[in-house]
């Protein structure tokens, strides 16, 4: 593969085992400015991301995520809010701001795992632990942080074949 885009999409795997060490600040702001260049409907950008670093804060939302609790571990949380008043598309704007969060983050050898929080059973408790603002609404969760590269699970994905139909169907 010689495009280093199409490399990190096809090697990107979820991850949920992380080991102790910080990602610089600098790289957190790439990733987040990678997403903010996310398409969205009308161009309303009618976004907010969260990065949480703090392991208190870090440990707090992994209580209240069923299926997050992995980001306890991970260096980096970051959440996905839109302000649902003034987005057009909430749900795909957050997905592509999320995508562009997971391929941004493996360029930089950092692993993800995207936990959906669209009026989860945790968003709410997440909401006011974060101190949202009313007008926001948390969209998706995402541990980010280093891994060790032999822990990542490479669950097999359906062939080209099996999804790929030319001009109908």
């Amino acid at each position: 593969m010689s495009n280093e885009t199409i490399k990190n999409i096809k090697e990107r795997r979820s991850v949920r085992k992380y080991i102790n060490k910080k990602i610089p600040e600098e790289i957190l702001e790439e990733i987040i400015d990678c997403a903010r260049l996310a398409p969205t409907g009308n161009n309303r950008q009618a976004w907010s991301f969260l990065v949480i670093t703090d392991q208190k804060t870090k440990s707090k939302i992994a209580s209240l995520a069923r299926y997050g609790r992995f980001i306890e571990e991970a260096g980096a949380c970051i959440a996905v809010f839109i302000n649902q008043d003034k987005a057009t598309t909430p749900l795909q704007d957050a997905s592509a701001a999320t995508e562009n969060i997971m391929i941004a983050a493996k360029s930089h050898n950092l692993g993800t795992c995207w936990v959906n929080s669209y009026q989860k059973e945790h968003s709410k408790q997440m909401e006011e632990v974060v101190n949202c603002p009313q007008d926001m609404e948390l969209m998706t969760l995402m541990s980010v942080g280093y891994y060790d590269e032999e822990s990542v699970n490479m669950p097999s994905k359906k062939a080209l074949s099996d999804v790929l139909v030319w001009n109908k169907f």
